[in-house]
């Protein structure tokens, strides 16, 4: 059988910016926190509308169709989701992990994997905290991850897909 080489998720995604919204206090847009994302559906279900003037704290990151999120709060409910394109160039709170897919891998395959058991596992054992467990997102970032050829990637998700359905 042949094994893929695994390589660390944070080698395979590129950085993801920040920006304080604040900084644009009459400039509308969208806020994804972690309750806004259901972790059953694995899908961005709310998102405020808000003004960078009312913008929390916490509003940093900057989301791109196809980066996938991943919340670093309670990791064991596996609140993540694919941004779709509705909410390309919007912002997302620093409790979640970005990962913006490099071209060693593909959205689908990086949002398969986040879905994983074994991605769940490796989270739920890198946690710290009993009454707000977390991890931070290098640690989201350390965690090894097989990469077959992008070919392969595209017909794994291909696979999933039918399974879902």
């Amino acid at each position: 059988m042949n094994r893929w080489p695994t390589m660390r998720l944070g080698d395979l995604v590129l950085p993801a910016q920040q920006r304080d919204p604040r900084q644009k206090p009459g400039e509308e847009f969208c806020y994804v926190d972690i309750a806004g994302v259901d972790n059953e559906a694995k899908t961005i279900v709310v998102a405020k509308r808000i003004v960078g003037a009312d913008a929390p704290s916490r509003a940093r990151k900057v989301i791109r169709r196809g980066d996938v999120i991943v919340s670093t709060v309670r990791p064991n409910l596996n609140a993540v989701a694919l941004v779709p394109d509705n909410f390309d160039n919007q912002i997302c709170s620093t409790g979640f992990s970005v990962l913006r897919p490099s071209s060693k891998v593909t959205s689908g395959y990086l949002f398969a994997f986040v879905r994983s058991p074994s991605f769940i596992d490796c989270l739920v054992a890198r946690t710290t905290g009993a009454n707000y467990p977390a991890v931070n997102d290098g640690e989201v970032k350390d965690v090894q991850i097989p990469v077959p050829p992008l070919a392969e990637q595209e017909r794994i998700v291909k696979l999933l897909d039918e399974a879902d359905e």
